[in-house]
Formats: C-alpha cells, structure tokens, sequence
C-alpha cells in the first residue's frame, strides 16, 4: 500500500500575496497570528524547532523528502494552478524540483480549479484563501483570481505546461500513465472535450494514456475520469458540522468524521482518502471548523483500517490529507506538541496492515486448502457409491478395460482408491504390473513401485485412481494416463 500526501506550495514569498494579504505572507503568517478560540483549543499549530521553512530553498524540499521516505510518505501530490489565459501562481516549487534531479521527491499534480476571491465577495464556488487578513477597501475587487477553461489552444497550452513534469522519472504514474488530480471536476464544463483532448496529446508523446481522478465528484463528470477520490474530511463531515457550536466555530469530533469515512459504502474506481486533523480557525476565526480530540495514536488506527477499506477496492494508494496544510491544522510535519507523532505512524499503519494483509492471505490459503480437501473426499465418497452400485450388479472393472483391449496396467496413486482397484482387478484378466507414486519410499505394497520421474516399464494402460489431481499428474507424467472416475461412470451409464 503506498501513501501520497497532499502538499501545498504556499510557504515562500509571491508578489500577489504581499498585495492581497500583506508583506511576506504565507500560511505560516497564518499558523503564528492564530490563537486558542475556546478552553482546550489546540492552537497555535507552530513547527517542530521553530522551522519556518521557504520552499524556493533545495534544502528545504531536500529535508521534506529526507521526512517523507524516512516515514513511509511514497510521494506528493502538489496542489497545481492554472487560471484563465494560463495564469499560475505558487508554481515555482514544483518548479525547482522539476529541475533538481538529485532530491528523490515522487510526486503528481492536483489541479486546484477554483477561482480565487475575497470572502466578502460571496463568488460561488470559489477560494477565499483567508477572512482574518480580509479588509475591504474601496478599490478592491471581489475576484482575485478568475478561473476559465477556454478552447482547444488554452487546453495545449496547459498539457504542454504539464508534459516536462508528466515525463520526469519520478512522477507518479499508475501502469505508465501519469496521475493528475482535479480538485472540482465538476466545475470543468468542458471537461470531458478538454480530456479528450489531453488523452490524445499524451498518447503523441508515447504514454499509454493519462490517469484522471476527480475529487468529490457530484455528477456525470465520473464518466469521464478515471476514478474517484473522497477529499477528507468534506465528506466524512457531513451531518456532524450542526452538532456543536462555541461562539461561532463549529466543532466536530475526531472518530466521528474517521467513522463515516470507514462507514462509507463501497464503490467502484474510488479511492477512500485520510486526514491528519482539520482546524481552520487560523484563516477562517470564528468562522472556522475544528474537528477535535484527535491524536497520533488515533490517526494510526483509523489509517490501518483505511488502508484495508482502499485494498477491498483493489486500490494500492490511500491519500493523505495533508503534508502541510499549516493553516488548516492538517499536517503530517512535525509541530512542538506531537513532535514526530503523526508522520511515525505512517510507518506503523503500513505495517499493520501488511501484518493483516499477509495473516488473511494466510487464512485464506487455509480455507482454500480446506475447501479442496473437502471437494476431493466428497469426489470421491460419491464415486465410491457408484462403485459399491456397480460390485451389487456384480459388474466388475475389468470387463470394460478388456473390451478397450487393455491387459496390462499400472495404478497412479495408492491410497484408498488404488487399494480397492487393485483388489478389484486381481483375479480378473486384466493384470496390474506394479504402481506408480510420488511417495515412493512410503508404499507397502507386493508390486514394484516407481516415481513418476523414473522410466516406467510399458503397460497398455496407467489408471490413475488419485485423479481430483489429475491435471496436475499430467503435467509430471509423459505417458497417457485413464482416470479412474471415467471408468467408473462410463461403466455406471451402462446401468441406466
């Protein structure tokens, strides 16, 4: 089961957040200006020693990979922008990475395709990336950032945008095509003509075609993805945001929201997603959501047994949200109060898992075995009756195999079947010359006894009485070979 987290490329100084929210902003502006809303609010969320990392630093993505191979992260899906006419923002990280060979950072995209807006705009279906910063002021427009798809030309530019990243060795791809997310699939009106189009392109460039996923798909959009992604905890937080209000913030209970997640039931081309925690008071205030009374050891729990839920859906990737969602309390990095608490239990859950894993493939090796066992004897106990039919009409084996001009013969298998034929056949005219069995050296028998490796001696016919394996016999034995369960029922159809 590989692990990939969501990551935002947010930490580092851009000119269009010194503009909107002030010099120098990022979301450790945020995380250092938040407080404690109410009695026993884990706030502020600050890093581990005081790391106020910038992300146009090699070292710093250079430790985070360092963090993410050490903890069992298998890669990063880095949230992407793209606005109308080919704006970008926040881009410059994957950036540097796409050009620093050396750092071992597997990563993909999720495009983040929401306008950009301030929170007093009210824009339906669009970012407001903070309300605490918010002031209105007279010159101030509502959109920040507009988000529009265009035509064909605007859809080359963003797949030619995206191509050096799709062919760098350590994007991640499923069965070699690469993985790229959309954040609201359904926005994308176009969406099923523009990944037309981006299919087509990719398969110019000699990938066998692009993975899609879409998150929190809300309509015919599914058809033309590739698969699903429940973005936690939006989903797993329905019916609970109304439970419990304290001036204004909406708490909600940790397990609570890990319960619908596992509850949910199961559904086809979806991938079931985790988070860490959720507190969004640092952007938001007492506007803010607050999923409570989580921990570490919680966290692992539920992650195992989320693993587990994605594997019954044949899914080998469980999402993680997130690697870094500073100011929404949802990060796998190290703060001062956990320390490394949430990230070691990524290494923790995928052992418990593979444990679990490997003890049901284990059980279910058991009861295969069982179950084989079980359909052997009752192949046999059913036979034998046909058997005991034919000994009461006084119909004996040996007159079927004259008629098919076999005299001689030699019995494959020694158990209970080839006793019996051997019993049957010895004052018959139809003479047993001696036995064939992989278990040579434990047979008691007054005939010669042979492996089926050995050069057999010649004999019209070798009757195998331990045939529920005869396919498997065939495979090691060169010589023609009659089942003695054919015999029994072509002799027995003479009855009828």
């Amino acid at each position: 089961m590989k692990v990939i987290a969501m990551y935002l490329p947010q930490f580092h100084k851009v000119k269009e957040n010194d503009l909107w929210w002030g010099e120098g902003f990022s979301d450790w502006v945020s995380a250092q200006n938040t407080t404690a809303c109410f009695e026993g609010h884990y706030q502020p969320h600050l890093p581990l020693n005081n790391y106020y990392y910038d992300l146009m630093q090699k070292e710093t993505m250079q430790w985070q990979a360092d963090m993410m191979h050490k903890y069992g992260v298998d890669g990063m899906c880095i949230y992407h922008y793209w606005f109308e006419n080919g704006r970008r923002i926040l881009e410059k990280p994957a950036e540097n990475l796409l050009k620093w060979k050396d750092i071992d950072m597997p990563f993909c995209f999720c495009w983040a395709n929401e306008t950009w807006a301030r929170s007093w705009g009210n824009i339906k279906e669009a970012n407001s990336w903070t309300n605490v910063l918010e002031v209105k002021g007279d010159n101030e427009r509502a959109i920040l950032l507009n988000q529009d798809y265009g035509d064909v030309n605007s859809w080359k530019e963003h797949f030619d945008y995206l191509y050096p990243f799709f062919k760098d060795s350590r994007y991640i791809k499923i069965d070699g095509r690469p993985l790229f997310l959309i954040y609201k699939s359904k926005l994308l009106t176009c969406l099923k003509d523009m990944l037309d189009c981006w299919r087509k392109w990719a398969k110019e460039k000699g990938f066998p075609d692009l993975y899609i996923i879409g998150s929190n798909c809300s309509g015919n959009e599914f058809l033309y993805l590739d698969a699903e992604l429940y973005h936690e905890p939006l989903r797993g937080s329905r019916g609970l945001v109304e439970n419990l209000f304290d001036s204004g913030i909406k708490r909600i209970d940790y397990s609570a929201v890990w319960n619908n997640i596992l509850s949910e039931p199961p559904k086809d081309n979806t991938y079931y997603g985790a988070f860490v925690g959720y507190d969004d008071t640092p952007r938001r205030g007492i506007e803010g959501v607050v999923v409570e009374n989580g921990s570490p050891e919680l966290f692992g729990d539920f992650l195992t047994k989320l693993m587990a839920k994605n594997a019954a859906q044949g899914n080998d990737i469980t999402f993680i949200n997130a690697w870094n969602e500073w100011g929404e309390g949802m990060h796998l990095e190290p703060d001062q109060k956990y320390g490394l608490g949430f990230l070691e239990q990524i290494n923790i859950s995928k052992n418990k898992y593979h444990s679990i894993s490997l003890q049901n493939h284990t059980d279910n090796k058991k009861i295969q075995a069982l179950q084989k066992r079980s359909d052997k004897f009752e192949l046999y106990l059913n036979d034998l009756d046909i058997w005991m039919t034919l000994r009461e009409q006084h119909r004996n084996l040996s007159y079927l195999l004259l008629e098919k001009n076999i005299h001689t013969i030699a019995i494959y298998g020694f158990g209970i079947m080839g006793k019996h034929l051997k019993q049957e056949l010895e004052e018959s005219n139809v003479n047993c010359l001696y036995i064939i069995d992989r278990q040579k050296e434990k047979i008691h028998a007054d005939l010669p006894v042979y492996s089926p490796l050995e050069t057999l001696p010649n004999v019209d016919s070798i009757i195998v009485s331990s045939y529920y394996f005869i396919s498997e016999i065939s495979l090691e034995c060169k010589y023609p070979l009659i089942s003695l369960g054919d015999l029994l029922h072509e002799e027995y159809s003479r009855l009828k």
